[in-house]
């Protein structure tokens, strides 16, 4: 499977990106997703992610991640156009995630993996916004998790 991750660190917190592409690449290894695809993650303030929150969903407050789908937008945000399916883009509030890690007192690393692994099931198509929606994609995170703990 063929995949381009773009990742643009544009938060105050320094990030590996080398660490953060294999959790994405794991992810979709345990989808099995089988054609080409790129995505593109950008890593933000608090603030800009605010604003993104409430320019996009009118909530004006700070979030983990908003997933923007390929279909959902008019132009990608992040860089230019690629021969690969491209599926979106995701921005990730990593000051929010070592917040929300410590709250639910698990590794900052695991609050990464399953947040990303949550927008890119939004990538994909998964939504959230009625219960039986929400049990879907609940029990795919979980699935996912699962078989990324024991890769």
């Amino acid at each position: 499977m063929k995949l381009k991750i773009s990742i643009v660190n544009k938060s105050l917190i320094r990030i590996n990106k080398k660490q953060l592409r294999r959790i994405v690449q794991k992810i979709f290894a345990s989808l099995k997703q089988k054609y080409p695809s790129e995505l593109e993650i950008a890593l933000v303030s608090p603030v800009l992610i605010r604003k993104l929150n409430k320019d996009w969903r009118q909530k004006n407050q700070v979030t983990t991640v908003l997933s923007f789908v390929n279909r959902e937008i008019k132009h990608k945000f992040i860089s230019a156009p690629s021969k690969y399916e491209y599926l979106g883009e995701i921005f990730l509030c990593p000051a929010e995630i070592r917040k929300q890690a410590k709250i639910s007192q698990i590794s900052t690393e695991e609050m990464m993996t399953k947040i990303i692994a949550h927008a890119i099931l939004h990538l994909l198509g998964y939504k959230h916004s009625n219960k039986k929606d929400a049990i879907i994609m609940e029990q795919k995170e979980k699935e996912i998790l699962n078989k990324i703990l024991q890769l």
